[in-house]
C-alpha cells in the first residue's frame, strides 16, 4: 500500500471550494488526463483518465463512489480503476478548512496499485501523483478565480464506506 498527503491553500472561501470541488464538470476540466466522468448518481462517478508514469501511459476506467460528504468540510471518496495489465484502487480524503484568509484543503490518499505501473515504485508514483494533485488544485483555483459558475452536485452513496485491502 502507498500513502501519499499535500496542502492546497486558496483564497477562496470553503463555501465556494465545495461546490468546485463536487461538481463533476468542474473535476472534468480540472483533472489532468481525464477525457470525460459521468455522473452516474449523485453518489456515483464513472471516468476515463489517462496517466503517465514514465514511459507506461495506461488509460483507466475508473469508478469513484462518494463515501462521504459533509459540506463543506470533509469529502472522501472511494476510487478504482483498471486498465491493459494495470489496476488500482484508493480511499481518499480532502478537508476544508477556513483560515482567516481563505480555505486550506489538506488531503491524502491510500492505495494499492498493481501492474506495470506499481513496477515503477512508490517514488516514481509519488512524483506523478504530486504533478497530477498540484495541476488539478492550480486548475481548479484558476477556474474559481475566473469565476467559472459551478454547482456542488455530489453526495454520499446511501451506506457506501470507504475501505482498502492491505
Amino acid at each position: 500500500m502507498m500513502e501519499f498527503d499535500g496542502e492546497f491553500t486558496s483564497d477562496h472561501p470553503r463555501d465556494d471550494l465545495w461546490n468546485y470541488f463536487t461538481d463533476p464538470a468542474i473535476l472534468a476540466d480540472c483533472a489532468p488526463g481525464c477525457d470525460e466522468i459521468t455522473m452516474e448518481s449523485p453518489g456515483e462517478l464513472s471516468a476515463t483518465i489517462t496517466v503517465g508514469v514514465g514511459s507506461v501511459k495506461p488509460t483507466f476506467d475508473v469508478d469513484m463512489t462518494v463515501t462521504r460528504a459533509d459540506a463543506p468540510a470533509i469529502l472522501e471518496m472511494e476510487v478504482g480503476g483498471d486498465a491493459s495489465r494495470n489496476s488500482f484502487e484508493a480511499v481518499t480524503e480532502m478537508c476544508l478548512v477556513e483560515d482567516g484568509d481563505g480555505t486550506t484543503a489538506t488531503w491524502e490518499a491510500r492505495t494499492n496499485v498493481a501492474g506495470l505501473i506499481a513496477s515503477m515504485g512508490q517514488r516514481a508514483l509519488g512524483s506523478v501523483a504530486a504533478r497530477i494533485v498540484n495541476n488539478f488544485f492550480e486548475d481548479l483555483e484558476a477556474k474559481a478565480d475566473e469565476g467559472v459558475p459551478a454547482e456542488s452536485k455530489l453526495e454520499a452513496k446511501p451506506e457506501a464506506e470507504a475501505s482498502i485491502e492491505n
